[in-house]
């Protein structure tokens, strides 16, 4: 199995009951036990003196302590919320290797590759995203955890099910319905139709190697997509004065913490980089229903708390540091 790194975010006060400590860190437990793949980091936030809430959740900060625990040559970086298809992974490698091997071969047609050691192309691979409903919307969580407990099937695993959903209404591109422009430009209902490859000349063809449709224009600043990026290099680079490879792709801005704009930096960040973006075929990424958590309703009450207009705020100057920058 690939390697998993887990987050666990664990407010500061509630490690201090045995109980409730118990409660948190048994079913941890049970996790590395039953997935010896899966590397469990915890996240205590807050302390005696400044306690943790929902409006400050550190989830930039979490992403970053995830990558410094990855020792891969490429990531995906998801929120526990998301399954991905049963297919995913080996979609994902069969689909770099090809992306490898096309760049590789153009890079040695050019003369820039004499050696001919094959090097990981800089690029960010979409997993489209999609969200599976329910009527009415389920109320805690027990009620919808039921939904995948009486119905195995209740989320699609493979295309062919996402497909069927889609078509029953039962599956929507992720948030289409209160956010379009987030996951918009993955062009999700032409890439239910399997338009997933863009025609390749000459030696490419031969090969049958297959390339993955590019992304040529953004339809929205807000886009903010699931990614898979590289990370690890396989040696440090010629230029680096340190003997640890540096990663290929930047870090998440730990300034921007509980909800909003937290991950479309990101994305924002490699744009400015010019890493060019292609949609994954075929596997994806599903939503599970779960109820509204509270650093969103935080963000949603605009009236009594500050953190929707401090984080847009920040976007803005993030923005303008970008532009110096790049």
């Amino acid at each position: 199995p690939d390697p998993i790194v887990l987050v666990v975010y664990i407010p500061h006060d509630t490690i201090k009951d045995i109980t409730v400590r118990s409660i948190l860190l048994d079913p941890i437990a049970d996790i590395v036990t039953n997935c010896p793949q899966m590397k469990v980091l915890l996240h205590i936030h807050g302390s005696d003196d400044d306690p943790a809430d929902s409006s400050s959740y550190p989830v930039n900060v979490m992403r970053n302590k995830g990558l410094d625990a990855v020792s891969t040559s490429h990531i995906l970086i998801m929120d526990v919320d998301l399954i991905p298809s049963a297919d995913l992974s080996h979609v994902v490698k069969d689909n770099l290797m090809d992306q490898i091997a096309i760049a590789n071969h153009s890079l040695i047609a050019s003369g820039g590759n004499e050696k001919g050691i094959e090097e990981i192309p800089i690029n960010a691979v979409v997993v489209p995203a999609f969200e599976r409903k329910v009527h009415p919307p389920c109320e805690d969580i027990e009620s919808c955890q039921n939904y995948l407990k009486e119905d195995p099937n209740f989320l699609p695993s493979l295309f062919n099910d996402l497909k069927e959903c889609a078509d029953n209404k039962n599956c929507i591109v992720f948030q289409e319905d209160m956010n379009w422009e987030g996951h918009h430009t993955t062009e999700s209902k032409k890439w239910l139709k399997s338009e997933w490859y863009e025609a390749l000349d000459g030696d490419h063809a031969e090969n049958s190697l297959q390339k993955m449709r590019q992304i040529s224009c953004f339809d929205s600043l807000r886009y903010e997509p699931y990614v898979v990026l590289p990370w690890c290099p396989a040696k440090p680079s010629a230029s680096s004065s340190s003997n640890s490879p540096k990663p290929l792709t930047p870090y998440y801005d730990e300034r921007f913490y509980g909800y909003g704009k937290n991950k479309i930096q990101h994305v924002s960040h490699l744009r400015y980089r010019g890493v060019p973006f292609s949609v994954l075929p075929i596997s994806f990424v599903v939503h599970h229903p779960h109820p509204e958590s509270g650093v969103k309703q935080v963000w949603n009450d605009k009236k009594k708390n500050a953190l929707h207009g401090d984080m847009d705020k920040l976007y803005r100057d993030y923005m303008n540091e970008l532009g110096e920058v790049y």
